[in-house]
């Protein structure tokens, strides 16, 4: 076994090894990070938008309370008869949302830290920088 003594491969060789590198790393995302890449990204998406829905929601109903004529057709009879009732389920919505929106928002942040560290490693597989 012949030892390298600092020298490194000729380009040739190293730009072959690392197409073949780059294409067996392309096979292996598509067939096995992408799908749950994707229904990560669709579980963060929704759970922001749900959250937004809510504050919407809540901030209805606050409105559907001080505009009594459109509440009647929209909100059911024990949150008109109990306003009490009603500004504390629409406080519980606002507060849901926000906690979801803010939570998921701060996910997203982290997910988008280790996909760019998961494309660095890639680069560096590729290059075989540290493997030679």
């Amino acid at each position: 076994m012949e030892e390298n003594l600092g020298q490194k491969k000729p380009v040739g060789v190293r730009l072959i090894r690392g197409f073949f590198v780059a294409f067996g790393l392309l096979l292996l995302n598509l067939i096995f990070v992408l799908g749950p890449y994707i229904g990560l990204w669709g579980i963060i998406v929704g759970f922001t938008v749900s959250g937004f829905a809510l504050i919407a929601s809540g901030l209805t109903l606050i409105f559907a309370y001080l505009f009594t004529i459109p509440a009647y057709l929209t909100v059911p009879a024990l949150l008109i008869e109990h306003p009490v009732l009603m500004l504390m389920s629409s406080g519980i919505l606002i507060g849901l949302g926000g906690i979801f929106m803010s939570l998921f928002i701060w996910l997203s942040k982290y997910v988008c830290v280790i996909t760019g560290k998961y494309a660095m490693w890639h680069v560096d597989v590729i290059r075989g920088d540290e493997y030679e």
